[in-house]
């Protein structure tokens, strides 16, 4: 689940285009050079030969007179045509479209938000559409797949073909997705059902006996956490089933570093803030570890349990939380060895945290027990501020702050789907921070 940064508004006209684009595109990728059927010639040879024509079907059109009754005409008198379908006040379909138009329609005010979705045997990537002055929440299109999902990381760079693409590339909206397989897809999300990615990081055959590579092939297991770095925006990374995080190029669609310091599956993985060759990663080895792509020299912090998810905290470039799956929420300082506090967060593994810049000290977790929590971290000082319960909604495995509205938080649920929470409609919550957050 990713939400999108705020952008100018994209009118239906601009996202039909693009949809047209990809389909072009498509289209002269399946042209053939083999000789075009006749079909005409074809179907007339088929009637010419059928010697059980009871009806003399095949020249039917070639018929002069009708005998017997004309009953296809009957109770048609007054019958108005239109040479213009659009003078018949009874279409309707002109009306249909602008109601269409407005409906793929992103305003300025608008936030999005897309999340990888599980539904039986289907899977999909729904993009979400909320507005806040006017409450509105709703799918406004999606994308099947043909895989099962495991991560998705949201990105503004153009990962397409460079060949396919004009001059510089231009920002825009994409995810990338992780599978089971070890190939890395990119989606653009800015084309209304799309039907195949416009990239492919790695090879998609899976097999436990290699290594991962940098270059094209990538790895070689299933890709469980992402994250692109906005300060250096054509690189990736990727955490995976196969102990390696690869940085990739996203211009090149080619992996340019393999670090290995972790000895079990990597699950998670975040660019620092400020700094655009630090990355903080976790795995199922029980360490959180830092190390620098420069150098790739790592230094590493142990826990109790697998790491489920880890976060640079947004007050201070020094410290970062991780989330592991004894229900536990560490926070640590990379200039010391031991813990600056420890929360006994959770009953059941802590599948995500979440911090706001726009709110300091703000922090939410949440975790397979179906509970969000809300704490106030300011000071090193760790207190719950208040806790809800989604008792309808399975597991939680992830949430997140928007960025355009700091207190409405997304949460994704095995059943419930995306669930949309507003804290500031909290009363423990606005007076917890009344002095950083005015709620409405």
């Amino acid at each position: 689940k990713q939400w999108y940064q705020r952008r100018v508004a994209i009118t239906a006209g601009e996202l039909i285009e693009k949809t047209q684009q990809n389909l072009d595109i498509i289209d002269n990728n399946n042209e053939s050079d083999d000789e075009p059927v006749n079909d005409v010639d074809k179907v007339n040879e088929i009637a010419k030969e059928d010697e059980e024509d009871e009806f003399n079907m095949a020249d039917y059109d070639n018929e002069d007179d009708i005998n017997g009754e004309k009953i296809f005409g009957a109770g048609l008198t007054g019958v108005t045509y239109f040479a213009n379908p659009e003078d018949d006040p009874y279409i309707t379909l002109p009306q249909i479209a602008k109601d269409d138009d407005d409906t793929y329609a992103i305003k300025p005010t608008d936030s999005l938000i897309c999340c990888a979705k599980l539904d039986g045997d289907m899977s999909n990537i729904e993009i979400h559409l909320w507005n806040a002055d006017d409450e509105t929440f709703y799918v406004h299109h999606d994308i099947l797949l043909d895989k099962f999902p495991l991560s998705v990381e949201w990105l503004s760079f153009d990962a397409g073909d460079q060949e396919e693409i004009e001059g510089d590339r231009s920002p825009g909206n994409y995810i990338a997705l992780g599978c089971m397989s070890p190939q890395i897809e990119i989606w653009d999300l800015d084309i209304v059902n799309t039907s195949e990615p416009v990239t492919l990081l790695g090879e998609r055959i899976k097999t436990s006996k290699k290594k991962p590579k940098i270059g094209k092939k990538g790895h070689c297991d299933a890709v469980m956490g992402m994250s692109w770095n906005k300060l250096t925006p054509n690189v990736l990374a990727s955490g995976s089933v196969d102990c390696s995080i690869l940085l990739w190029d996203l211009e090149t669609a080619t992996a340019k570093e393999c670090l290995t310091h972790h000895k079990d599956k990597v699950q998670t993985v975040c660019w620092h803030l400020a700094e655009s060759t630090t990355l903080l990663s976790g795995g199922y080895d029980s360490t959180c570890q830092v190390v620098d792509c420069r150098t790739k020299n790592s230094k590493l912090w142990n826990v109790e349990g697998e790491v489920e998810q880890v976060l640079w905290d947004v007050t201070n470039p020094y410290s970062f939380l991780a989330g592991t799956s004894t229900g536990n929420v560490v926070c640590f300082d990379i200039r010391q060895e031991k813990p600056i506090y420890t929360i006994a967060a959770h009953d059941s593994e802590v599948s995500g945290v979440a911090m706001t810049k726009l709110v300091p000290g703000l922090l939410a977790t949440c975790s397979a027990d179906r509970v969000v929590k809300i704490w106030n971290i300011a000071n090193n000082k760790p207190n719950c501020v208040t806790t809800r319960e989604f008792s309808d909604a399975g597991s939680l495995h992830c949430l997140s702050f928007c960025p355009d509205s700091p207190t409405m938080l997304a949460i994704g649920a095995l059943s419930g789907g995306l669930l949309m929470w507003d804290i500031s409609t909290n009363k423990d919550f606005r007076d917890a921070f009344n002095n950083t957050f005015q709620g409405s």
